[in-house]
């Protein structure tokens, strides 16, 4: 039995569309499409309903990119077999990429790195893409999991030319704070928060996964001349409960600066 007291038809997922400008981005990808999908949660508590509805929504953007950020599972490993089904239907004219966040290493990297590549989602594990149009090209990278892997901005981005724009997909927003600041960064993914997932009043969230408190709870955030965006996912792991914090799909759209 799959979250008998959820009610998950009756849950909001709600479609984010953020538009940014990117320093040095060819005029060819104005208006590019990506859709972004973070902390599926697939388990016990989040039902298959729930990720294809996700999916199905993520199609209906009509996305030329698709990007993962990770805690694809929770709670137990045999979601790992079921799990391509789920994902197969997505695709983009550019691809599917994903990273693994902290959930998918307490379930096991390695079954979730098959269940992706069954998928036909590519992990971008400290290495990055290129994507072109009509000469102009953008640099798509991806590091691990704060936690439990190796986040190396270095190799993320190795053999990207300086003046290609760049983005990191990274599960942990955290990563933000620590990137280092020779190596170029004009937007970054993630999830890992669920947006705090509860907003008591007056107190805000009860709890938020990070070391730098709300600084990085959700949204975007500009520091310096970085970007972050951080997705309130689309899943849980505890009780299916989100209180004035609804599950997100984001629609990141590109634009020249």
């Amino acid at each position: 039995m799959t979250a008998p007291f959820g009610l998950w038809r009756f849950k909001r997922l709600v479609v984010e569309r953020r538009d940014f400008a990117l320093e040095g981005l060819a005029p060819a990808f104005d208006g590019y499409r990506i859709a972004f999908l973070t902390d599926l949660h697939y388990s016990a508590v989040v039902p298959a309903s729930w990720i294809r509805r996700a999916v199905e929504t993520a199609l209906d953007l009509r996305p030329h990119l698709v990007l993962l950020g990770g805690d694809f599972l929770s709670h137990s490993a045999r979601y790992a077999e079921r799990l391509p089904a789920l994902l197969r239907p997505l695709t983009a004219r550019d691809g599917v990429y994903a990273v693994l966040g902290n959930h998918d290493h307490y379930v096991g990297a390695e079954l979730v790195r098959r269940a992706l590549g069954a998928a036909g989602a590519v992990e971008l594990w400290n290495r990055a893409v290129m994507i072109e149009r009509e000469g102009g090209q953008l640099a798509v990278a991806g590091v691990g999991d704060l936690g439990y892997d190796v986040v190396d901005a270095e190799a993320a981005v190795a053999g990207v030319p300086r003046s290609v724009p760049r983005i990191v997909v990274s599960h942990d927003p955290d990563v933000f704070a620590y990137w280092p600041p020779s190596v170029r960064c004009d937007l970054m993914l993630s999830g890992h928060t669920h947006g705090g997932q509860a907003h008591l009043p007056i107190l805000g969230p009860p709890y938020v996964p990070s070391q730098f408190g709300f600084r990085y709870l959700a949204g975007a955030v500009r520091e310096s001349d970085r970007q972050l965006y951080v997705s309130r996912g689309i899943g849980l792991i505890t009780a299916p409960i989100r209180w004035r914090c609804p599950a997100e799909l984001t629609l990141v759209v590109l634009h020249p600066s």
